[in-house]
């Protein structure tokens, strides 16, 4: 999220606002017609706001007392950025302190399994309709960092992987998940992310779905050395820390090169990559595309947690 006196300005899943009021009534404002976000009152959903185009105002009232107000952004920024403003309280009140944050973080750098696309869809067919369907908040990611007590960034883009995209015409794509990795907004070349203003206790990386899910695929070599180069931008980034290497049970071929991309860390003597495989969901789990629906990740989520809290004690 890029912030100035004006406005805040991000593209990436699952960015959150969050606030404290005592106040009967509060506004939301957007600048943004392209995303859809969650409110949450003291823990409690309460609405979905689809955003019109231009600067709106979004309202809704609250019970007497002091409340804690959360808004995350549903979807990825496959559908492009958006600006909050602000809030106003156009009844009276104020803004509050808010509790401390979490101390634990995570990271997650992945595709549209992490973004959580589909993942509130009807069908299988959604008929090209995504985005009332796509819950960012929802994905195994955050489910799983929550029940860790954690909190966590998504650095993730539906369709992209880690040396090819998916649908390209050849085995390696110009721009893949990496070459956007350090942004603090996807579209903003211009705008470098600051690693060191939230540095996470684990990073967890899903990708390689779309490299091997359409032909032409690219080799072993090319995409594990596309492993060990987005590694080498995360330790780069935040010198040596646990990585792990997630990969779901349906694509058996990247299963075994995400293996060998971790032994081959550790025979250089990175001991801090690991390798995680989480079951695939069933049909009956699957929404959009196939991609799991919320069931099928809140079931991802519980066999990541419990491969992470031996690797971090917690």
């Amino acid at each position: 999220m890029q912030v100035d006196s004006s406005a805040a300005l991000y593209d990436w899943a699952n960015t959150q606002i969050e606030f404290a009021v005592n106040a009967p009534r509060v506004e939301l404002l957007f600048n943004d017609g392209k995303n859809d976000y969650n409110v949450f009152v003291d823990g409690q959903y309460l609405r979905t706001i689809a955003t019109g185009s231009g600067t709106s105002s979004y309202p809704f009232d609250l019970q007497s007392g002091a409340h804690r107000i959360l808004v995350t952004k549903r979807t990825g920024p496959n559908f492009g950025s958006g600006r909050f403003l602000g809030i106003r309280l156009p009844q009276g009140g104020q803004l509050t302190d808010l509790a401390p944050r979490p101390t634990r973080r995570i990271e997650f750098i992945g595709d549209s399994y992490t973004v959580g696309y589909g993942n509130e869809g009807p069908a299988l067919d959604c008929g090209g309709v995504y985005r009332p369907y796509e819950n960012s908040y929802l994905s195994f990611a955050p489910i799983a960092a929550k029940a860790l007590q954690a909190e966590s960034h998504s650095i993730a883009i539906s369709g992209f992987g880690a040396v090819r995209n998916y649908g390209d015409a050849n085995t390696t794509s110009a721009m893949p998940m990496p070459f956007y990795y350090g942004r603090t907004v996807m579209e903003r070349s211009d705008l470098n992310w600051n690693f060191q203003s939230w540095v996470p206790h684990l990073v967890v990386i899903k990708l390689g779905t779309n490299d091997h899910s359409t032909e032409p695929q690219p080799s072993a070599e090319v995409f594990i050395q596309g492993i060990h180069g987005l590694i080498n931008q995360v330790t780069t980034a935040y010198g040596y820390l646990p990585i792990i290497l997630l990969a779901d049970s349906s694509l058996p071929q990247l299963v075994s090169r995400m293996q060998t991309a971790t032994q081959q860390q550790r025979s250089r003597g990175n001991d801090q990559v690991h390798f995680v495989q989480v079951t695939h969901p069933p049909q009956s789990q699957l929404g959009c595309d196939w991609h799991p629906l919320v069931s099928g990740h809140q079931a991802m989520a519980t066999e990541l947690v419990m491969a992470i809290r031996p690797i971090l004690g917690w």
